[in-house]
């Protein structure tokens, strides 16, 4: 924790947070653009940090890494979310097609197959997220 600064922790969650839910709004993760939505989650954050002090070069990366790691543990959520809500609204029109016993299995069984995603999404959030992070810290000194 040596590494982490006081000021770095809210702009860590605002950007986080922000990625996150931009993330996981079903039309743009259909696109494939949630690592890029995890790369302007650590821009965010570097830019927040900028105004709390003036960072160093691993600041830059570190809170941008925290901030992607944020950004996929809330897209992870806020995305099984919206499908429990789909499949829920799902089950009225699915009675002829799916016995109840057979989908409600189907569901729990990919519940659990979507809990070991968790780790997926944090790693990937972070590695981005620190992208985004040097690439502003690159930007801001051109």
């Amino acid at each position: 924790m040596e590494y982490i600064k006081e000021e770095m922790i809210k702009p860590i969650l605002i950007g986080g947070v922000i990625g996150g839910v931009l993330s996981s709004i079903p039309i743009i993760s259909c696109l494939n653009c949630c690592c890029l939505l995890y790369v302007l989650s650590g821009a965010i954050t570097a830019h927040l940090i900028t105004k709390e002090y003036i960072p160093s070069d691993r600041d830059y990366m570190i809170s941008g890494a925290l901030s992607g790691g944020v950004a996929g543990l809330v897209s992870w959520l806020l995305g099984t979310l919206f499908g429990v809500i789909i499949y829920g609204a799902m089950i009225p029109f699915m009675g002829d097609y799916y016995p109840n016993d057979l989908y409600m299995e189907m569901m729990g069984s990919s519940m659990i197959v979507n809990i070991l995603y968790i780790p997926l999404y944090v790693l990937i959030g972070a590695v981005f997220g620190s992208i985004g992070g040097i690439l502003y810290e690159k930007l801001k000194n051109k």
